[in-house]
């Protein structure tokens, strides 16, 4: 049933990579046994004129897709074997035409269907071209950034999770300050910092960081700069991060 399924998919999918060469070899088959070039509306009937040119036009379709996959080759040799296959084209079709018409023996017919069948190939190749810019280009869509505030989080237990208000360091451990309480971890402050880089929040200390949006008040005492926070703490500015804490608008 798993392989009947996978084989059902891959036909499926095969056949919508197919119905373009399809669609356009049959196109071309009908206007050509329609209109009858060459000769073939007065010498051949409607079901011999549908094959006639449903072979040429298999074969030129055939041709210009496994031209087309030569993309990554220098020009003049894409530009060469394009017109080798126009030459190879335009000799079969000679070939056919004389097991089917007399009139076409002569050399100078064969001059005739290199000009035809080279408008005819780059004709094909034209219409392979513009329903590939028509069609439209898949939407890329971006990987999501990962939420570091719910990587961090994942360190404290579920109960104190929640918004980040200050971290201090004790030691080696790390005291982590959130709405719902605190906790203490085991990790550095730079590299918490480092790992909370796209959150709004500011290394005022070297024990110290802080929300932006959890910092409520700022004093002066002493000559020291006072960080009053959401949780009712207070964190001291060094001299070092003044500048930084003044520039992200604390005080």
């Amino acid at each position: 049933m798993v392989t009947h399924r996978y084989m059902s998919h891959f036909t499926l999918r095969e056949w919508r990579k197919a119905r373009v060469p399809v669609g356009i070899w049959l196109l071309v088959t009908v206007i050509c046994t329609i209109a009858g070039p060459f000769g073939t509306i007065d010498a051949l009937g409607w079901a011999e004129r549908f094959g006639y040119w449903g072979i040429i036009a298999a074969v030129s379709v055939v041709g210009s897709i496994l031209l087309m996959r030569t993309d990554n080759l220098p020009s003049p040799l894409r530009v060469g074997l394009w017109a080798l296959f126009t030459l190879v084209l335009s000799v079969m079709i000679w070939g056919l035409n004389i097991l089917l018409f007399d009139a076409w023996l002569a050399f100078g017919q064969l001059g005739y269907l290199l000009f035809t069948v080279g408008t005819s190939v780059v004709s094909v190749h034209a219409a392979f071209w513009l329903i590939e810019i028509a069609r439209p280009m898949p939407e890329v869509v971006a990987p999501p950034k990962p939420d570091t505030v719910s990587q961090f989080m994942q360190r404290l237990p579920l109960a104190q999770r929640g918004p980040l208000i200050r971290l201090e360091a004790q030691d080696h451990y790390l005291n982590v300050v959130t709405s719902k309480g605190s906790a203490m971890i085991l990790m550095r402050l730079g590299d918490a910092a480092q790992e909370l880089s796209g959150v709004k929040g500011l290394l005022v200390h070297r024990s110290h960081w802080v929300a932006l949006d959890a910092v409520t008040a700022h004093r002066r005492e002493k000559g020291r700069d006072v960080l009053i926070l959401s949780d009712g703490s207070e964190v001291p500015v060094s001299r070092t991060y003044r500048a930084a804490a003044k520039e992200a608008g604390l005080f």
